[in-house]
């Protein structure tokens, strides 16, 4: 007798506990193409069936029986999915859907029996079911969502409606999640689809074009009223124009009259103000060459006399060399003052002359004054050279030689000393 463990078609795996298996003698499972069997002890994967029977234990199987032992039995063909996320709203506050169609199937055994593990309860019987909806309530609300909602708030329901490059990110965006979640899932996604809905703006966008429309075939019709006015103004005033031709033609032919006359007094004055301008250029230009050439006399007059100025300049220096040669520096500074005493006044002279005098008896004074000084300091001398003579004289008749002379000066110094007390020079 088989055992049928799906409840519901969109059953994806279910675990079932060793005692709910049907049968006494055997206790024994038959795979169903697309089905895989798990055997768990203990809340551990301990086998794998792929196809077959897949036995449990009974009495007619006693090396089978097992305590604690549960059935993990999985359907591995494709599963459709039919998802949809609706009241998107956008930036504008505009609200729109999307829905479309996931198909997966099963890949991997050991991560689809932890989310079995992971997502379901238990029933009173001790059996977990994973379904299909189970699987879309995870990802609305792990994924779907959450990807969804803040890239459509980002953006105005113009920049989404007839944007594909949008589009398409948002959908790869949403691929690529939902195939990461799947995968960590042990699910393997086959197909995505997705279609959008903009709700409401397609009939405001088809309102707002008949309403459009309508205003352009009112405002055509206005146009075409206006136009039909203007026609009989335009009859009406070349009417007026006919009756009035004679006249206007008069009245133009007077205008350009004048205007050709003010036209010929524009031009005359313009010559005029040209003839003007190209005189006042020439007499700018004739000035600017007058001071050219005075410039250019005066340069050379200046030339003349510094030229004048460098030779007799020459000739002073070649006169001071010659006197300087001839007797020596005193004479040439006496006839340089000489030269500069002769540009001097009478009153300028007798100054000078009184400055000279002072300074010379200054210095005599000077002089005086230091050959006094030196008169009584080599008097001094003399005196302590003369007490020092005596001096030594009494201390060599009472104890022998205890002095000696310096060779630089000759002063008598005590034998012991080193150095001169008068010159200073280092004696041997």
């Amino acid at each position: 007798m088989a055992f049928k463990w799906k409840r519901q078609p969109d059953e994806l795996a279910r675990v079932v506990p060793k005692k709910n298996v049907d049968g006494f003698f055997r206790k024994s499972v038959i795979l169903s193409p697309n089905e895989k069997g798990v055997l768990i002890k203990e809340g551990e994967i301990e086998e794998v069936i792929e196809s077959g029977k897949l036995s449990v234990g009974g009495l007619l199987s006693p090396g089978t029986i097992r305590k604690d032992v549960d059935v993990a039995l999985i359907d591995t063909s494709p599963k459709d999915l039919q998802w949809k996320c609706s009241k998107l709203w956008t930036a504008d506050n505009q609200s729109l859907s999307c829905s479309g169609v996931l198909r997966f199937r099963v890949m991997e055994i050991k991560r689809l029996f932890q989310m079995i593990f992971a997502y379901t309860t238990s029933d009173k019987d001790g059996e977990r079911s994973l379904s299909v909806q189970d699987v879309y309530k995870r990802l609305e609300s792990e994924v779907i969502t959450l990807v969804l909602e803040p890239e459509v708030r980002t953006e105005n329901i113009e920049n989404i409606y007839g944007n594909r490059e949008l589009r398409m990110r948002l959908e790869n965006e949403l691929e690529m999640k939902l195939r990461s979640t799947l995968e960590m899932w042990g699910l393997e996604m086959l197909r995505y689809t997705i279609q959008w809905d903009l709700g409401s703006y397609g009939r405001v966008m088809e309102a707002t074009n008949q309403f459009q429309t309508e205003e352009e075939l009112a405002e055509l019709k206005t146009l075409g009223e206006e136009g039909k006015y203007e026609r009989f103004g335009r009859v009406d005033v070349a009417q007026v124009r006919a009756s009035q031709a004679p006249t206007a033609v008069r009245s133009e032919f007077v205008r350009e009259e004048r205007l050709k006359e003010e036209e010929a007094r524009l031009e005359l004055e313009r010559l005029r103000h040209e003839t003007d301008m190209k005189e006042a250029l020439d007499a700018i230009a004739l000035k600017d060459q007058l001071h050219i050439s005075k410039a250019k006399g005066m340069r050379a007059e200046l030339e003349v006399e510094q030229d004048m100025k460098d030779r007799e300049h020459y000739r002073d220096m070649d006169y001071i060399s010659a006197v300087t040669s001839t007797g020596g520096a005193d004479v040439a500074k006496t006839i340089s003052e000489g030269r500069e005493y002769a540009k001097l006044s009478s009153e300028q002279l007798e100054a000078l002359a009184k400055v000279k005098q002072s300074e010379v008896m200054a210095k005599e004074d000077k002089v005086s004054f230091m050959m006094d000084v030196e008169d009584r300091e080599r008097a001094d001398a003399y005196r302590r050279h003369e007490l020092d003579a005596g001096l030594m004289g009494a201390a060599s008749s009472k104890g022998g030689s205890a002095v000696k002379r310096c060779s630089g000066c000759g002063s008598t110094i005590p034998a012991e000393a080193s150095f001169c007390s008068q010159c200073g020079k280092k004696l041997e």
